[in-house]
């Protein structure tokens, strides 16, 4: 069978013309009966002030048609039948419509236009057209026809003229944003490559066309290429490099000798080197727990240049402590990133004595080789240290006893008083330290008023604000309140004592 139907189909084409003939293969028809073809479609390129055939053009030309002509069985023509368009080849052709689809008229005739996609287009494609027909039990047929081409490269005798316009196209970085010459750092980069890219009428790259550059304004970057020759993409680069202060500028680019010209987006200058009076540290916490091993404050670090702008990424900033840890095995510092960077401090031997601070030292390392760097204070402390005071500067404890005075009669509430909580050298207790009384007679019992649990930030003692209430038919005496500290997870206790005079409480009458 496979035998038959292909002799029957040479002789099909046979009755319709050789192949080949009028400038294409009239194509493969489709098979409406035992020994009935349904039909033929055959495919012709040509001019428009050339209507014989051709099988030739240059890039240049944008007259070139194809004609495909659809005809029945009886070789009639068929109207209103959709015939799409397309290359067998190197994809060295451009359609229009964009669809490559047109229905034929009257006459069996549908056109589409075609070009050459660029001026590097060149070599030997196929113009294929597909359209479909009706066998007797009305089953669609694909009928296809082709013509051979050869697309051949335009003489161009000065790309200067050719030229039609330029665009900008590109930018790397792709943020258009660079740094002062000098700050670097990772992922950024001092210097800008901007693209531009010429085309001709038709919106094909060129070749060979000298462009221009310039900025706008003038001298507020480096312009290391001035001018430039597009490649075969029609593409030719600026390199713009920063200089040593802000800006935003614009890079204008003229076809040399022509009136045609375009301009880049905004290229920013920014980011200038870290400056001593841009570093700033700041910590998480700063009273620190003397006997609990891993006690940490995280310490931020942010540097701004001298115009204010976060630094660039990847300044590396180092540190270094007298006491207990910072930083990390694989890291004694930290990497910015927009301008920021942490650490942690934690409390561990060698471990510093009362009225020792600890000192935590960052540095780093400007684009100009000049070291800028600061350094904070952590207080770390022992429970076991703390003590009752009776100024800030006390140099020792206070004991008692602490007078009462009743301040409702009614009620045998006593007045308030406060003391230091700190250490013998004035330091303050670790941040949230709990504070509790309680009374060994009950002849006052305590309350605390303020100061407990301490806070954070201080860098000497705080005061603990004591209320007491006595009770109705108590005499006079004196107590002694148990004043306790507690402070970290295991809650490490401390207690001092702390004598009072109290006044007697009569019963109501």
């Amino acid at each position: 069978m496979k035998l038959v139907k292909k002799i029957f189909l040479c002789a099909a084409v046979a009755l319709v013309g050789a192949c080949g003939g009028g400038g294409g293969d009239p194509g493969t028809p489709g098979g409406g009966g035992a020994n009935q073809p349904l039909g033929t479609l055959s495919v012709q390129l040509y001019k428009s002030d050339e209507p014989a055939a051709v099988n030739t053009f240059k890039t240049s030309d944008l007259d070139i048609h194809a004609k495909a002509v659809l005809k029945d069985k009886s070789g009639q023509p068929v109207p209103n039948a959709i015939v799409t368009f397309s290359e067998n080849g190197s994809g060295l052709l451009t359609f229009m419509p964009e669809s490559a689809t047109a229905l034929t008229n009257s006459s069996g005739i549908a056109e589409v236009d075609l070009k050459a996609t660029g001026a590097t287009s060149l070599g030997a494609t196929q113009v294929v057209a597909t359209a479909s027909l009706n066998d007797r039990n009305g089953t669609p047929v694909e009928m296809t026809g082709s013509a051979n081409l050869s697309v051949t490269a335009a003489v161009v005798a000065d790309p200067q003229s050719v030229a039609r316009a330029i665009n900008f196209t590109a930018a790397n970085p792709a943020d258009r944003s660079i740094v002062i010459a000098g700050s670097g750092g990772t992922g950024r980069s001092e210097t800008a490559l901007l693209t531009f890219t010429v085309v001709d009428a038709q919106g094909a790259p060129i070749k060979g066309v000298i462009v221009d550059f310039n900025a706008v304004p003038a001298d507020s970057v480096v312009l290391s290429t001035p001018e430039g020759k597009t490649n075969s993409e029609g593409q030719v680069v600026a390199s713009v490099s920063s200089k040593s202060r802000p800006t935003s500028v614009v890079i204008n680019a003229q076809v040399r000798g022509r009136p045609i010209s375009t301009q880049s987006d905004t290229l920013t200058v920014t980011t200038d080197v870290a400056t001593q009076r841009g570093f700033d540290l700041s910590a998480s916490k700063f009273n620190l727990d003397y006997d609990l091993s891993g006690d940490s404050s995280t310490i931020n670090v942010r540097i701004v240049d001298r115009n204010g702008n976060p630094v660039t990424d990847g300044v590396a900033v180092v540190a270094r402590t007298d006491f207990g840890r910072v930083g990390s095995a694989s890291r004694g510092g930290c990497t910015t990133a927009n301008g920021k960077c942490s650490v942690d401090y934690e409390v561990q031997n060698p471990r510093p004595a009362d009225g020792v601070p600890v000192t935590v030292v960052f540095s780093t390392q400007t684009g100009q080789g000049t070291e800028i760097s600061d350094s904070l204070n952590l207080w770390v402390t022992s429970v076991g240290w703390l003590n009752l005071y009776e100024s800030r500067t006390a140099a020792t404890p206070f004991l008692g006893p602490v007078s009462l005075q009743r301040t409702d009669p009614e009620t045998c509430k006593f007045g308030t008083f406060a003391l230091w909580v700190g250490t013998p050298k004035g330091f303050a207790a670790p941040a949230g330290t709990t504070i509790s009384a309680r009374s060994r007679t009950d002849l006052a019992a305590p309350t605390i008023v303020a100061g407990s649990p301490t806070l954070d930030r201080a860098s000497s003692r705080t005061l603990v604000e004591f209320s007491a209430t006595g009770k109705e038919g108590n005499p006079a005496g004196v107590d002694t309140w148990v004043v306790q500290f507690a402070a970290g997870p295991s809650k490490t206790l401390h207690a001092v004592e702390l004598a009072l005079n109290v006044p007697a409480c009569p019963k109501k009458q």
